[in-house]
């Protein structure tokens, strides 16, 4: 499916009353090429029926958050969601149904649900990744490449800190970058286990270092978020980006090779 071109996106915003719901709306609202069309929460949450506007303490929008799914999705080009698998699971069979391009940055998501990314994506385009970071993702494509050239003489170990309130360990960044490591290994014929372990604790935004061990010395590359804005961002001008894609399933590694043309 190829998305029309349109001059202002009209993007969805799952659990926009959450803490990462009303970062993205409040971005969105300053970008001129989006407005925001439509916004969920969970039935019986108490922002139900209020004026996005007023929630994000802006002027009026005129448009309310919603519990129903059918009225969200009245006249959108985009869904973001950051939620739990369940309410991932739920947007993004809507989202095929109706034509709708789809970003999403949920971690933890299980296998199941990947596949029926993979078939959902053979409709419509759909964006996912577990970190909508920048930075992370450059360090994730940095330990890649520098594993083959460490793998013989050196341990591979990845760390992960975050909030004690994250449900997800490891990560979904952690075990993407280990997913990475070990396909560059493969893909050169080099056997190396890759550990992971996480730690979780205090209000840390997200923290991922890659460790390289060997005789005498070590290298660790390290990202850490400071401002859970940085996802917000991420998932703005990925929208942006995947609204007018093909049908397919995009990651942030397409995303950063676009950006690097």
């Amino acid at each position: 499916m190829k998305m029309k071109k349109k001059q202002i996106i009209k993007i969805g915003i799952v659990g926009v009353a959450g803490k990462m719901g009303q970062k993205i709306a409040k971005l969105a609202i300053k970008d001129p090429a989006i407005t925001i069309n439509g916004g969920s929460e969970y039935s019986k949450h108490k922002m139900i029926g209020k004026d996005i506007g007023d929630l994000l303490g802006e002027a009026p929008l005129n448009i309310y958050v919603s519990d129903n799914i059918q009225s969200f999705f009245n006249k959108l080009d985009v869904v973001v969601e950051f939620g739990l698998e369940e309410a991932t699971l739920m947007f993004v069979k809507e989202a095929s149904k109706r034509n709708v391009a789809f970003v999403s940055g949920s971690t933890g998501l299980s296998i199941d649900t990947i596949k029926l990314f993979k078939k959902y994506s053979k409709k419509i385009p759909i964006f996912w990744s577990p970190n909508m970071s920048i930075g992370a993702n450059i360090l994730n494509k940095t330990a890649s490449d520098i594993s083959l050239q460490l793998a013989k003489d050196f341990d591979i170990d990845i760390t992960d800190i975050h909030h004690k309130q994250k449900i997800d360990t490891p990560s979904g960044t952690a075990l993407s970058i280990k997913e990475s490591i070990e396909k560059s290994l493969k893909k050169n014929q080099i056997r190396k286990n890759v550990s992971v372990s996480s730690i979780r604790a205090g209000d840390s935004t997200g923290e991922h270092s890659v460790i390289f061990s060997g005789e005498g010395e070590k290298i660790i590359i390290k990202h850490i978020s400071t401002s859970r804005s940085i996802f917000a961002q991420g998932a703005i001008e990925t929208a942006k980006w995947v609204y007018n894609k093909k049908a397919g399933l995009y990651n942030m590694k397409d995303f950063l090779a676009s950006k690097s043309k």
